[in-house]
């Protein structure tokens, strides 16, 4: 429920609430004093005013024409009677003097100077807590002595207190539906503020493992309208992308000491071997022509190694930062991957190593790709199996088998060698930064550590897959999938 309807529903319920619980108090409090329903109350309030208007109406028709019946002590006693049925009296003098008072306001007011009270009656006055009016009226008996009647009757049936206890029952009603209601309304407010103040504290401070809850049960699909429900979901998911950003840079900063701290490692190992073989050129150890000969090849292929070393570490710190640009082409990757093979297995051969290549099916199949990054993914997948084949014993019978084959919407491509393959342990890693299996990834063989690297940052910049497993039948085979192009629209394939 949104807090708009909330505070809608809270202010009808201000209005109407007060209203129910009072009529419904009163209704309780008429059947506790005994009257079954409140249409009978009604009633007796119109029976006692219309007997109230009978008795006055014969008591002008005496006064107007037959006042020598207020003498007649029974006639008065007989009208007092019935006047104190209807909660009213008569105080009746003759020449200023008080000759009669009705038995029933004596009874009201047992104290009450009623000569004092006939000679100067006040216009309203009040008995046993209920209201009462006066009216004076005039007249003169047959003697012609002036007569006067002073009516007292009830105004209202309920006692003088009520107007002000029930204005202070519907005060009270009100004040406590007001507190109540307040209370909810702002509870479903206002915690759930609290729990995102608590948790902007605690981003504040730097500790962001904690979740934001808002105090409430998984959010339902009504709840998704509350806007505070709203406000801690966008706050949670700051909080979570918050999070995922700085463990990101943590995770940059670990790895970029990783690489400065293999760079160091890496580059010591062929300084430390040129400044040997320098020092004993220097010293006279290579004493002849072939010593000196050897001594600077080996100067030469260091300083080669340390070169290819640190233009992959140049090229996958600019891979890793995602500042590499791709220049994308659509090649058919099966004719790619023919003239590839094609120029590499020349130079296979020479290492021993026999290169074979196959398509399964026939027919284009139109990748976009940068060439010259597709290129070093697969030159570093070679080098790493040829080197990896390079260690065993036999001679002769290393082989790499390359298939390509069109699975759906994707072009796989399966670079499978005949070494040792890879240990189960190794598999998940291999593709990380400067592992190195036990065997094949030594730096001792030439490996940097980052061929594979760069070879999984490559192929997921083109929305690829790449993973390694171990074959049927041995060795080691390299698996990768990229995404085939699927038409051309304005001009650009899709």
């Amino acid at each position: 429920m949104s807090i708009r309807l909330r505070l809608y529903l809270s202010y009808l319920a201000m209005a109407f609430v007060p209203v129910i619980l009072m009529s419904s108090f009163f209704i309780l409090l008429y059947h506790l004093s005994g009257k079954e329903d409140l249409r009978k109350l009604s009633e007796e309030r119109r029976e006692e005013y219309f007997n109230q208007a009978l008795i006055y109406g014969e008591l002008k028709y005496v006064i107007d024409d037959d006042t020598g019946r207020l003498e007649d002590k029974a006639f008065l006693h007989e009208l007092q009677t019935r006047l104190r049925e209807q909660w009213a009296g008569l105080l009746v003098g003759q020449d200023g003097v008080l000759t009669n008072v009705s038995p029933f306001l004596m009874e009201l007011s047992p104290e009450e100077d009623w000569a004092e009270f006939y000679r100067e009656p006040p216009e309203k006055t009040s008995f046993h807590l209920y209201r009462f009016s006066t009216h004076q009226i005039e007249f003169q008996y047959p003697d012609g002595s002036a007569g006067r009647i002073v009516l007292l009757n009830r105004m209202e049936t309920i006692p003088i207190f009520w107007d002000p206890l029930v204005m202070i029952i519907m005060l009270l009603f009100v004040g406590l539906t007001s507190l109540i209601l307040t209370y909810l309304v702002s509870r479903s407010i206002i915690k759930p503020l609290q729990s995102l103040r608590t948790a902007a504290i605690r981003m504040k401070d730097g500790d962001l493992s904690e979740k934001v809850a808002l105090g409430r049960k998984k959010p339902s699909k009504k709840s998704c309208r509350d806007e505070i429900v709203q406000l801690g979901t966008a706050f949670e998911e700051m909080r979570d992308r918050l999070k995922q950003s700085i463990d990101q840079s943590l995770q940059y900063e670990e790895n970029r000491k990783q690489l400065l701290s293999h760079i160091s490692h890496d580059l010591k190992t062929p300084i430390a071997a040129i400044k040997g073989y320098v020092e004993g050129i220097r010293d006279g150890i290579a004493n002849t022509d072939e010593k000196r000969e050897r001594y600077m090849l080996t100067i030469y292929r260091k300083a080669s190694e340390m070169d290819r070393l640190i233009d992959e570490l140049f090229l996958f710190s600019k891979l890793d930062l995602q500042k590499v640009a791709y220049d994308f082409k659509v090649v058919d990757i099966g004719l790619y991957l023919e003239d590839f093979m094609e120029e590499q297995r020349f130079h296979l051969e020479k290492s021993g190593v026999k290169l074979q290549f196959h398509r399964r099916e026939s027919g284009e199949l139109p990748i976009a790709a940068d060439p010259d990054k597709l290129n070093r993914v697969l030159a570093n997948i070679l080098d790493n199996s040829v080197k990896y084949m390079a260690q065993q014993d036999e001679k002769g019978a290393s082989a790499i088998e390359v298939d390509i084959w069109r699975a759906g919407q994707y072009a796989m491509i399966a670079i499978q060698d005949t070494g040792p393959g890879i240990e189960p342990d190794d598999l998940p890693y291999i593709f990380d930064r400067f592992y190195r299996a036990e065997q094949s990834r030594n730096s001792e063989t030439g490996g940097s550590g980052l061929g594979l690297a760069i070879v999984k940052q490559i192929v997921d910049g083109h929305n690829g897959e790449v993973w390694a497993e171990n074959g049927d039948e041995g060795g080691a085979r390299f698996c990768l999938k990229l995404p085939l192009v699927q038409s051309l629209r304005g001009g650009e394939w899709e």
